[in-house]
């Protein structure tokens, strides 16, 4: 597993691989309250994004949406030999500048787009437009930010 941090960075994330080859990049002057991280494959975070406490970002379902497919998972987990096959997994990505509120979740393969902003206690379930603000669950525009060069 390997964690990143840029320069000027404070991280105060707890973070939880289930996979050995998963993946945490922050990028420079970011602030990341605390909050949690399980990642699968990868979660990348650009610079100058601000990041509140309570924030959990997960990049996978963490199990099989049949049955019959994640009847096992627990004691498979618990033994190192869980099987992730089955289990739909996308990396997430917040680009920069983006703030991100309070009890905030973002869900899998969402993408943040620059100088976003999502408020507090929202469900991220899809990619949210550069330089809106949208909350909710699942997470709406509310409206459009004006743009900084």
């Amino acid at each position: 597993n390997r964690v990143t941090i840029g320069s000027g960075s404070i991280v105060h994330a707890r973070i939880l691989f289930d996979r050995d080859d998963a993946s945490v990049t922050i990028g420079d002057r970011c602030f990341v309250g605390d909050s949690l991280f399980v990642v699968a494959e990868r979660l990348t975070v650009a610079d100058d994004v601000v990041m509140s406490w309570g924030v959990t970002i997960v990049d996978h379902d963490s199990h099989a949406l049949d049955w019959t497919r994640r009847a096992n998972d627990v004691v498979a987990w618990g033994l190192g030999e869980k099987d992730w096959s089955d289990v739909t997994i996308a990396p997430v990505t917040i680009e920069r500048r983006a703030w991100i509120g309070f009890g905030a979740s973002i869900l899998k393969g969402v993408i943040i787009g620059e100088g976003a902003i999502v408020a507090a206690n929202s469900v991220v379930t899809r990619d949210v437009a550069a330089w809106t603000l949208v909350g909710g669950n699942p997470a709406r525009l509310i409206r459009q930010l004006e743009p900084v060069a």
